[in-house]
């Protein structure tokens, strides 16, 4: 398989990595979270350099749609993946412009840590009881991490933008 071909993931994908009804393995289930919004092949190598059957199990999460290559633009350059533009969450607290928009950003923030660490994890929990902006930037850095751990760090820094995004308004 070409180390330069980019992949990323499908709606098929994301639905897989948030449902609760699973149908890859735990392994395929690793390479879609590793893939985040769009990595080389070469880069997924090195980021699970043990796994034996990884162009094998790339080829049939291709082949079965949960997937894609990126297409290329104009110019013979892929079209970059999302990357965060600011600093991570714990070195720079997210403002809010109004509660509406805390309020929405929190609700994105409890829904993300559902899908992905549970109701029962602390992080979910802390965020939960979260209600003012001081509060929700003193436990953003911990969920970030929790998400990191669990999922990817990619998956982490898409969550800490969307939040971003969503205090922006």
């Amino acid at each position: 398989m070409d180390m330069t071909m980019h992949l990323s993931r499908t709606a098929k994908g994301q639905e897989e990595i948030f449902n609760l009804g699973h149908t890859l393995r735990p392994r395929q289930r690793q390479i879609l979270f590793s893939l985040g919004d769009g990595i080389s092949f070469g880069e997924l190598c090195k980021k699970m350099p043990n796994c034996a059957e990884l162009e094998a199990m790339v080829n049939d999460l291709l082949q079965s749609g949960f997937i894609q290559t990126l297409r290329n633009v104009a110019g013979g350059q892929r079209a970059p993946a999302a990357a965060p533009s600011r600093p991570a969450a714990a070195e720079a607290p997210v403002a809010a412009q109004s509660p509406a928009r805390l309020e929405i950003a929190r609700s994105y923030a409890l829904e993300f840590l559902a899908r992905l660490v549970g109701t029962q994890s602390p992080a979910y929990r802390k965020m939960s009881e979260a209600q003012d902006l001081a509060a929700f930037n003193a436990v953003l850095p911990m969920c970030c991490k929790v998400i990191a751990a669990v999922a990817s760090p990619h998956q982490s820094a898409e969550m800490e933008a969307e939040i971003a995004r969503r205090m922006a308004g």
